[in-house]
């Protein structure tokens, strides 16, 4: 897995600090070992992800003196060697997350953990009974993560075409032609495998009308939010028509906002910016396994 995200905001209120950076890159990259097992009786056609983190590491480059820079990537060495339980439903959407407790700021984390997981279940937000070449749908997921209430994420997405699996595993070469290498034993090769490649753009709407933008949570601590919270985004994916897993996945996005957070006791904050991200997940083969 490979993640990127680019963060120029500004701040101004009860936290504002003038030599603050305004512009921060975090680039994480991780290798993580998945199994699936079978969920328990409250999650009936569901499944259990463990994924244990061989290797995890980040790099924070600001554009002035970050002093949690440090910090941040001691959180992201943290994971490697843990071990985290998703579950997912019947649908493959995530239910709960465990596992993940002291590692790093546990909302954020888990909340970042169900997006990655999410991304390797090509059933969520499909229509039920399969999909075929050139069908489009539609699906919505709450935003319940934002300091502005109402908002969700609507993804719109097209089958186009099917093609090779991309990308396949490097260290396994393709069954070659019998006109190459007539002589050449199957023994630890793979055939090329077919994928059906999906086109989603994501983009950040008002599913419902509310009164008060501000979020359950935050009105629970004295908190009252305004503004606007913008966002889109596009991901390919590449869908083995084997397993119905995905093999890899692309995804590019751009948030903008302008939030101002007042609490009860009339002290402000505001917060503005840009937050870019880049990933890509892949799935490669388990040579140790046959796998």
């Amino acid at each position: 897995m490979e993640f990127e995200t680019t963060t120029e905001t500004t701040r101004s209120g009860m936290t504002k600090d003038p030599q603050g950076p305004s512009s921060l890159v975090v680039d994480w990259n991780a290798t993580v070992r998945m199994e699936i097992l079978a969920a328990d009786a409250d999650t009936p056609g569901g499944i259990r992800l463990r994924t244990s983190y061989e290797k995890s590491a980040a790099t924070v480059r600001s554009d002035t003196f970050d002093p949690a820079a440090e910090e941040t990537t001691d959180q992201y060495k943290k994971l490697e060697g843990k071990v985290i339980e998703f579950t997912l439903d019947a649908a493959g959407k995530v239910k709960s997350v465990s596992g993940i407790e002291g590692i790093v700021d546990s909302e954020k984390a888990a909340q970042s953990a169900r997006e990655w997981i999410a991304q390797l279940s090509a059933s969520a937000g499909a229509p039920a009974g399969g999909v075929s070449v050139g069908q489009k749908w539609s699906s919505e997921q709450p935003a319940d993560s934002l300091p502005i209430a109402g908002l969700a994420w609507r993804t719109d997405s097209e089958y186009l075409r099917n093609e090779s699996c991309h990308p396949e595993n490097p260290d396994v070469p393709t069954i070659p032609g019998p006109a190459e290498h007539p002589t050449t034993s199957p023994t630890n090769i793979q055939p090329a495998k077919d994928c059906a490649v999906i086109l989603a753009n994501l983009s950040l709407v008002h599913s419902k009308l509310v009164r008060d933008p501000t979020p359950e949570e935050l009105r629970k601590n004295g908190v009252q939010s305004a503004g606007k919270w913008n966002g889109s985004g596009q991901s390919l994916l590449y869908v083995s028509l084997d397993s119905g897993m995905v093999v890899s996945v692309t995804q590019t996005g751009t948030q903008q906002m302008d939030v101002t957070l007042t609490s009860n006791r009339n002290t402000s904050m505001h917060y503005a910016g840009t937050i870019s991200s880049r990933s890509q997940v892949a799935l490669v083969v388990d040579d140790a396994q046959g796998k």
